[in-house]
């Protein structure tokens, strides 16, 4: 069957949170930060995470900035001598060693999933996400563990924060039960039905819209589907008129961005676009994926996104373990 390994591993991330709930990880990533200015770097899906972080520091009052670490030639000037966390999968991308030779880190602490390789041996300060081997190139499970982390290591720095262990091991579970469950045959017909669309456009607000970057890079990994994701308010702004029955939208929703996510997903029926929504109801439209607790739901929109992506791969025939020009290395 097509992405064995995609899915495997996306199954094994309820596993994968119980451990980061058990460990120090996040404590030792707070204890690093400390009070100082903040530069998260990564690229792909790592620099999704970094975005996802940064915003969750910054709602804390933490300057923090997220940078792709292919630009940092471009834009450097006002990162040097900051606290940098390299995010990085692989630990070897050279694209983000290069940036860090450009940035030149007050401090450094690598969040990578793989200790043994050349980041570690630059940083001081290594983190393990402790995600384990990845065989399929669509990373998964290492990019929950780094959100995992991320947003854990911003509420601890808030002095007070619904994230805790009992809160990640609660999602853990609600996840698995899901990943187990009826509803994965919802979201294998919908992805069948995605999967005759021309493009996918994905919707967010708040932590969702680096969800909404990772998802559209998922899908474009997986099924080789056109896919992009959008600040839900922006989209309106131009975006939208790329809407019309060759599409699919889908919309990232909480109790915080229902009513902005709602607005193009409104106005998507007069364009006759296919319409889901992850995270929570809105109105009529079909619901895909678990819906958690507002702590860590972002793992849950995430673990979603994986599925469809993979279900809309195999709805295409493509080979999501191992799709076409790229490589693990990459990370």
């Amino acid at each position: 069957m097509l992405g064995v390994h995609f899915e495997e591993e996306i199954r094994a991330q309820p596993d994968v949170w119980r451990a980061i709930a058990q460990s120090n990880k996040a404590e030792q990533l707070a204890r690093a930060i400390g009070p100082n200015d903040v530069v998260l770097l990564g690229s792909g899906s790592s620099l999704f995470m970094s975005q996802l972080g940064a915003l969750a520091l910054r709602r804390r009052g933490i300057r923090a900035h997220a940078l792709a670490a292919t630009e940092a030639l471009l834009d450097n000037a006002a990162y040097h001598n900051a606290v940098v966390i390299a995010v990085s999968q692989s630990g070897r991308s050279a694209d983000l060693l290069n940036a860090l030779d450009i940035l030149q880190p007050r401090q450094l602490v690598a969040l990578t999933n793989t200790a043994d390789a050349p980041l570690c041996d630059r940083a001081p300060i290594c983190i393990d996400v402790g995600a384990g081997p990845e065989i399929a190139v669509p990373a998964s499970k290492s990019v929950t563990a780094m959100a995992a982390i991320l947003l854990w290591t911003a509420g601890l720095m808030a002095g007070k924060s619904a994230r805790s262990a009992h809160t990640l091991i609660e999602t853990a579970e609600d996840v698995r039960s899901w990943l187990g469950g009826s509803q994965i045959e919802v979201v294998r017909e919908a992805a069948a039905r995605i999967a005759r669309r021309r493009s996918v456009v994905i919707v967010a607000s708040g932590y969702g819209v680096p969800i909404a970057n990772e998802f559209a890079l998922k899908l474009k990994e997986a099924s080789y589907i056109h896919a992009e994701g959008f600040a839900a308010g922006e989209f309106r702004h131009g975006s939208a008129a790329m809407l019309d029955a060759t599409c699919a939208i889908i919309g990232i929703v909480d109790d915080v961005s229902r009513d902005i996510v709602n607005r193009p997903l409104v106005e998507a029926v007069q364009a006759e676009s296919l319409r889901y929504v992850i995270g929570g109801h809105i109105g009529d439209i079909p619901l895909l994926g678990p819906v958690v607790g507002e702590a860590f739901n972002t793992l849950a929109w995430l673990t979603a996104a994986q599925m469809i992506s993979l279900f809309v791969g195999r709805a295409r025939h493509v080979e999501s373990d191992a799709p076409r020009g790229l490589s693990k290395y990459m990370g």
